[in-house]
């Protein structure tokens, strides 16, 4: 009995820190948006966030969406398991289990002024323009200034700084 209590308190434990981690990249994504210069004729309407695969990371910037802004666009998330779902999106962020689709998503977004965001090692040398890497228990970020301006945009200089760049 004692085995299976420690079970579901560790289960527990491991959900809570998964969720936190998951808001933590929210909350990095709103920020990037801060960072990242778009040019001015997608600054109007909606600033469009889509989410391929993680739902918990989608729910995150639902709720970030609800009191923030990016400039003075309202956010809108959308959600969907594939890529061809996101082609006009201002920002797309790849869920670490849909990264086999990192090709096709770069293929699709070619020049759209999109920001790719990934989670996983080595991902902005692949294309992405910054992805989420753990270092130990902590969540960090490579980014590919590169990749960035091929997009049609500018990232900021301190945004460098904060990450790992891999140009």
């Amino acid at each position: 009995m004692n085995k299976l209590l420690m079970l579901v308190l560790f289960a527990g434990i491991m959900t809570g820190a998964n969720a936190q981690k998951e808001r933590f990249k929210a909350l990095f994504i709103y920020n990037f948006t801060k960072n990242i210069e778009w040019p001015p004729q997608v600054k109007s309407n909606h600033f469009i966030i889509g989410v391929v695969g993680n739902s918990d990371i989608a729910a995150e910037l639902q709720t970030i969406a609800q009191t923030q802004k990016v400039g003075n666009q309202t956010i809108k998330v959308i959600n969907g398991n594939s890529t061809d779902e996101l082609e006009f999106c201002h920002l797309v962020f790849l869920s670490g289990n849909k990264t086999a689709q990192l090709p096709h998503l770069l293929t699709k977004l070619s020049g759209k002024q999109t920001l790719i965001i990934t989670d996983g090692k080595n991902l902005a040398a692949k294309g992405s323009g910054i992805s989420f890497v753990q270092d130990g228990d902590k969540l960090k970020f490579e980014i590919c200034r590169r990749n960035i301006e091929k997009q049609g945009l500018k990232s900021s200089s301190a945004l460098a700084n904060l990450g790992i760049v891999v140009d």
